[in-house]
């Protein structure tokens, strides 16, 4: 008489075995896009996608002749909707999240953003930018949690509640699903990286407006969570 037989799930990949895959999203930064491509494929940590958030320029021309993988969303969706739009493409266990305005970033940057998570010593990580403008190591310092250079699992992107609608709150939201999860970022000096700030992009005025539709969107993000 044959035995009876059941299912036996799968075990969770160990922490040295996790595919890791780096994740950018990217709205008009086709002058700029390109080199934080380069930087991360230099590292050779995993597959680079760039998700073209409804761009009008070249963006995705230009990621893709640095050689990133290009998902191109048909209208702006705004960075929550960008990365959820990227994560739920992937297959990989680990996302490193890079904004495609980086200045400085190299390929050992990407690493030692991903190398805690890869090697088991933390769950998550937070790039904190230093050594590099005061202006943005400064803004760092008073609101780490804004960060976007992270690696973070892929199935803890897609838990975060309304992912695909915080828009610019994305990095808030996220904060405060892994902290209610347990598993609080870990962070990472990245010396020598600063971004192009929305100023330089698009002058003052039009600059302006996009930073404070941006802290919209974080204080929208705050108050529904709260």
């Amino acid at each position: 008489m044959t035995p009876a037989t059941r299912d036996v799930p799968s075990p969770a990949p160990s922490p040295a075995t996790l595919r890791a895959e780096v994740l950018i999203a990217a709205y008009d930064e086709a002058p700029r896009v390109a080199r934080v491509v380069r930087a991360a494929r230099e590292a050779d940590v995993g597959p680079v996608t760039v998700v073209d958030d409804g761009s009008s320029d070249g963006t995705a021309a230009a990621a893709e002749a640095a050689g990133a993988r290009v998902l191109r969303l048909a209208r702006n969706v705004g960075k929550g909707g960008a990365l959820h739009a990227g994560a739920t493409a992937s297959d990989a266990d680990v996302l490193v999240l890079l904004d495609a305005d980086l200045e400085g970033l190299t390929a050992a940057h990407v690493r030692a953003l991903l190398d805690p998570v890869r090697e088991g010593r933390a769950g998550t990580t937070r790039g904190v930018f230093r050594g590099a403008r005061a202006a943005t190591s400064g803004a760092q310092r008073l609101a780490p949690q804004l960060g976007g250079q992270r690696a973070v699992r892929r199935t803890a992107l897609l838990a975060v509640p309304d992912l695909a609608a915080v828009r610019f709150g994305v990095e808030v939201a996220l904060e405060r699903s892994l902290r209610r999860a347990g598993t609080p970022p870990l962070d990472v000096p990245l010396h020598g990286v600063t971004q192009v700030m929305k100023e330089e992009k698009r002058g003052v005025v039009g600059g302006v407006r996009a930073r404070l539709a941006m802290y919209a969107d974080v204080l929208r993000t705050l108050v529904r969570r709260s």
